[in-house]
């Protein structure tokens, strides 16, 4: 979750994420099926899942019986996304989202939400949930009390190893749209072989953005932590902890709502 010092370089790294699909969907870790419960509850619900990339988050919630459709601006993200079962796709932006007003019971946004311009995206949020509808954030990160993933972790990061990490908490409590914010936390882990462990290099903005010749002496890095921690044929098992958020619209997000449109059908 750590923030960009120029906005130049988040929009760069942002949109870098089509480049390397493959990778992005072969390394990044999924989310822990319980974080996804916690924030919706129970009952099937229709979910929209913004920004949601190769559709890690998505896959989650089609396997939990939800009616899912996975919104991300990257046609080439989505190419993998459409490769899981139970999951409509659109191109579309978290400032522009390409439905129906109350169309949803609940909008999910996993390692995404902090590359929104959050003074669009949660006016759209807000218009495209039922009343008492869900808005709930997720991000993994990587547990670096373990000595070998601070050391991957200040690979892949550079002079940013250490530096702020991006907390959605003021963004929604600034907002008159969001009412009560919830939080909680929940521990899983990634087993890696040499190969995964490099295309979670791989999958980061940071590495897809540099030059051929820096990015082979990042990957020369990483091999070497696998080769000095790793112990095949059991996998390098990497700790993660999923920060979640969950808040609904407020009374008046509702309110405005009502003065827009009808509120869309249930399908």
């Amino acid at each position: 979750m750590t923030s960009d010092s120029a906005p130049e370089a988040g929009r760069d790294r942002a949109t870098s994420f089509g480049a390397v699909a493959a990778a992005y969907d072969a390394g990044r870790p999924t989310f822990p099926a319980e974080a996804l419960s916690w924030i919706l509850g129970p009952g099937r619900l229709q979910i929209l899942d913004l920004g949601a990339g190769t559709g890690k988050l998505a896959a989650v919630a089609a396997g939990l019986g939800h009616d899912v459709v996975a919104v991300d601006p990257s046609e080439e993200m989505l190419a993998v996304c459409r490769r899981r079962p139970g999951i409509d796709t659109m191109v579309g932006a978290a400032e522009s989202i390409p439905l129906a007003h109350a169309s949803v019971d609940a909008v999910i946004v996993g390692q995404a939400f902090h590359w929104f311009d959050h003074a669009r995206a949660l006016p759209e949020i807000a218009r495209v949930l039922r009343p008492n509808g869900v808005l709930g954030l997720l991000w993994n990160d990587a547990d670096r009390v373990v000595p070998w993933v601070r050391r991957f972790d200040r690979a892949i990061k550079g002079d940013d190893f250490g530096g702020d990490q991006f907390d959605p908490m003021p963004i929604l409590l600034q907002s008159d749209l969001f009412a009560m914010v919830e939080t909680a936390r929940f521990r899983h882990w990634q087993d890696l072989d040499r190969g995964g462990l490099r295309q979670l290099a791989l999958s980061h903005s940071r590495i897809a953005v540099l030059t051929e010749s820096r990015r082979d002496a990042v990957l020369e890095q990483i091999d070497a932590i696998y080769e000095n921690t790793a112990r095949p044929p059991e996998p390098l098992r990497m700790p993660l902890f999923t920060d979640c958020y969950r808040t609904r619209p407020s009374d008046l997000a509702n309110y405005r709502r009502t003065l827009d449109a009808p509120l869309a059908p249930r399908l």
